[in-house]
């Protein structure tokens, strides 16, 4: 990772670096942040975004300089091109290579960027599919957005497309594939959107307790009100969280969740095992041998679970008449985790306490303090809050 140079907006240029007699070559094969590099070893860390296929290129490169056969070349620059190797071809196509970023998303739970990734291809697919990465400009975009505002769609929805094109674009500039255009540098200037202040709905102390004390004669009406108290008691979990939970993250009164939602910047936390939260895992508890429940876990049978407590939950607020507060809003399969953190802040409970207790991703500052507080301290702020 070379420094000398300074860190530019996709981190440190990684480079190759060859000198003999006076004569030095560099290469650039990708970029890094600081804290996606091991200097020790000089390879990736597990946080890089390309951390695979660098860890091998870095590796073949540093398997040739070994070899009788870099050592026997007189060469300079024979020697300098054996090391590169044979770079990837700037001639891939854009789409083909933001399929491979969106496999690597699967791959490492972040399905949600996944999907994003293929809407926003699908809807590039249509107005250009053979456009190679080397040959994204501002020109090839510009044309692309106006082909979608044509179309009639909101400026919100062009805007997302194009940064999740945005997204795969640097990726290829930090894996060194391609230089960078910065061809996204005020493409959104005439796409203004309105910006206000998000208001999260929430559940007052009263609507919560109606919830604990409902009995449906509809299965799918019990099961999403207890999923969603389920949320509420371990902390304002994700929902994901909560149907994928897993047996052995159940041990001695304690649940260890990790947030499949922040992917591979998701770390483990703790939290008590509130008696509300075990009663409703005792009602559901099924036989499978690993996971707690026995719902689905394909994505597709995930997402049409997903889809029937989401529509169970509105019928449930009709039912006991519920009125989210500020202002009355659908009940989403949010509102829990900004019940959860409201009623922390009308507690005065300190603000990174509660960022601990609803595992929020964490900052560079904020890893150096992980765990600081007491467990004692975690649980009766959990208590204070659920009861």
């Amino acid at each position: 990772m070379y420094k000398n140079d300074g860190e530019g907006e996709q981190g440190f240029p990684v480079k190759i670096i060859l000198s003999h007699d006076r004569k030095t070559r560099r290469k650039t094969i990708a970029y890094a942040k600081e804290y996606e590099w091991d200097e020790h070893y000089n390879f990736p860390l597990g946080s890089h975004p390309d951390y695979e296929d660098l860890y091998d290129q870095i590796s073949q490169v540093k398997k040739k300089f070994g070899t009788g056969l870099f050592r026997d070349l007189e060469d300079f620059d024979q020697a300098f091109e054996l090391l590169q190797g044979s770079p990837r071809k700037q001639s891939l196509r854009f789409l083909d290579y933001g399929e491979e970023r969106a496999k690597y998303m699967d791959q490492v739970g972040r399905k949600g960027n996944a999907r994003a990734y293929r809407i926003a291809l699908k809807e590039l697919r249509k107005y250009n599919s053979t456009k190679s990465l080397q040959d994204i400009d501002r020109q090839f975009l510009e044309g692309f957005k106006q082909y979608k505002k044509s179309e009639g769609l909101k400026n919100t929805s062009v805007r997302n497309y194009l940064y999740e094109l945005r997204a795969i674009y640097n990726n290829a500039v930090r894996a060194g594939i391609i230089e960078d255009k910065r061809p996204f540098v005020g493409l959104f200037n005439d796409l203004p959107v309105r910006k206000r202040r998000a208001r999260n709905a929430y559940l007052e102390k009263e609507d919560i307790q109606k919830l604990e004390e409902a009995d449906f004669s509809q299965l799918n009406y019990n099961r999403a009100k207890d999923l969603t108290l389920l949320q509420f008691y371990f902390c304002g979990a994700d929902f994901m969280d909560v149907c994928y939970l897993r047996k052995d993250q159940i041990h001695h009164g304690r649940v260890f969740l990790k947030r499949a939602k922040l992917g591979e910047k998701g770390y483990e936390f703790d939290l008590l095992l509130h008696p509300k939260a075990e009663a409703i895992i005792n009602k559901y508890q099924g036989k499978d041998p690993v996971y707690v429940f026995d719902w689905p876990r394909s994505e597709a049978g995930y997402r049409t679970f997903r889809v029937k407590m989401y529509r169970a939950l509105q019928q449930v607020k009709k039912k006991l008449k519920i009125e989210l507060s500020p202002k009355d809003a659908t009940f989403t399969l949010k509102v829990m985790r900004h019940t959860f953190a409201t009623h922390g802040k009308f507690a005065r409970i300190e603000e990174d306490l509660l960022r601990e207790l609803m595992g929020h991703e964490r900052n560079d500052i904020d890893t150096v303090y992980k765990d600081k507080y007491p467990e004692a301290q975690r649980d009766r702020a959990q208590r204070s809050i659920i009861e």
